[in-house]
């Protein structure tokens, strides 16, 4: 079988030793008081060389922060949240005024229909059959009768009468003499 060792326990004494841990990752301040290493054991973290041993370990320095670069995210920051702010209040004043256009269009159709309505009442009261109705039975007229038309003709054709202009002015009369030639 592949995992023939499945059942065994992990070896924890790695974890369990300070000693051999606190050795490689502190500086020893004198080369006398130097531990003594302890014979390896299995699953034991060994240091290659004493170089190693020696190199202090490089702590993460907290960087200063920059008050330009602190300042000008802030600014940015800001200026993001005014552009987002304005374009939610124009989309607000946009949707007001879409309904407000909305109504007003539904007041304009009802206002029409109620214009058909009235010019439909209109027409009905001044249709001929109503006014020939109300000739007869308020103003007591009838329709005319055969005997009651008379027919003019003329014989002699349709004939035009012109009047002529009175002209005061001498620069007319003259004019008018030049073109009088001329016709």
């Amino acid at each position: 079988m592949v995992y023939d060792n499945r059942n065994l326990a992990y070896d924890l004494r790695l974890f369990e030793e300070e000693e051999i841990y606190a050795s490689s990752v502190k500086t020893p301040e004198k080369k006398q008081d130097k531990p003594k290493p302890k014979p390896e054991k299995l699953n034991s973290v060994k240091v290659s060389s004493e170089k190693d041993v020696k190199k202090p370990i490089k702590r993460v320095k907290r960087r200063k922060n920059n008050f330009v670069k602190i300042s000008g995210a802030v600014v940015l920051a800001l200026a993001v949240v005014i552009v987002v702010g304005l374009i939610i209040h124009g989309q607000v004043q946009l949707t007001e005024l879409n309904q407000q256009i909305n109504s007003a269009q539904g007041q304009l159709e009802e206002q029409r229909s109620l214009y058909t309505q009235l010019e439909m009442k209109v027409d009905a009261s001044i249709s001929t059959a109503v006014v020939e109705k109300y000739a007869q039975e308020n103003l007591g007229m009838s329709k005319v009768a055969n005997s009651q038309k008379e027919f003019v003709s003329l014989s002699q054709g349709d004939k035009v009468e012109l009047t002529e202009k009175s002209s005061n002015n001498v620069f007319d009369a003259i004019a008018d003499a030049f073109s009088s030639l001329w016709a």
